[in-house]
């Protein structure tokens, strides 16, 4: 199980370098390794292509702070690694980190573009985002130390989801594959409000009586469609990403290093 999470980290990381969350170097995915202190941690280092062909050498096993024998003479853990270990000290039930720096959720964060719902079925999960609202870390340095960590927490408060200023975007999930798709629909969320905002159209919200359906404030987590209760519905949209890796001669990673 654990050499799965390597691999879909790895996996992760070229989604998010494909579809432009990343660039470069920059950016980092980690799972949890269960019943223990560790998690596997996209690291730089050994034979670094960039975080679009990120190979399963780049991704090490390491304790929260970063450090263990997963890293290895050829390979150092992230500045920014106290992202990870904060919140999967605080947060038990998260599995994923990722830390990205896609554009179109920068250029909101410093331009204070708000996350308004206004739109309906076009997205549910993009809008419950917008409901939901999106919180800011308004520092814009790096998150390099436990005390800043512990201030980006404090902004993030329960969510999954964060933009930090004039930096990027940190979205958690119970797995990687869950949020390797909420950060993608984060910053389509970001894109959307980022090009209505530059329309200069005064765009209204939707009823409120649409908010509340949306929002499922006070509705239970049961399926709501008929095919989010078929076997694997939750992997549908990774899988689909995956197929692009290959498509895009990509390609997924296989070295072990």
């Amino acid at each position: 199980m654990t050499e799965d999470l390597r691999l879909n980290v790895a996996l992760s990381c070229r989604i998010l370098g494909m579809m432009g969350l990343v660039s470069g170097s920059t950016g980092h995915v980690s799972a949890r390794i269960p019943e223990s202190d560790e998690m596997w941690l996209r690291c730089r280092g050994g034979n670094e292509m960039g975080v679009l062909f990120t190979g399963l050498h780049n991704v090490r096993r390491v304790d929260y702070d970063g450090n263990g024998p997963g890293l290895g003479d050829q390979h150092a853990s992230p500045s920014e690694t106290a992202i990870h270990g904060a919140i999967y000290r605080a947060h038990p039930q998260v599995g994923a980190v990722i830390h990205a720096h896609p554009p179109y959720s920068m250029l909101c964060s410093v331009a204070s573009v708000p996350f308004r719902p206004v739109f309906g079925a076009f997205s549910p999960s993009m809008l419950r985002m917008a409901i939901l609202g999106i919180p800011l870390y308004p520092a814009v340095r790096t998150v390099s130390s436990p005390r800043e960590a512990t201030a980006m927490l404090e902004s993030m408060g329960q969510r999954d989801v964060l933009l930090m200023r004039g930096h990027g975007i940190t979205v958690t999930g119970p797995t990687v594959e869950d949020a390797t798709i909420r950060a993608l629909q984060l910053e389509e969320l970001a894109r959307l409000m980022w090009e209505m905002a530059c329309s200069g159209r005064q765009i209204p919200d939707i009823p409120a009586d649409d908010i509340r359906r949306y929002g499922r404030v006070g509705r239970s987590a049961e399926p709501r469609t008929r095919w989010e209760g078929l076997p694997d519905a939750g992997r549908w949209e990774w899988k689909l990403y995956v197929k692009m890796l290959e498509v895009r001669n990509i390609g997924v990673p296989d070295d072990h290093g």
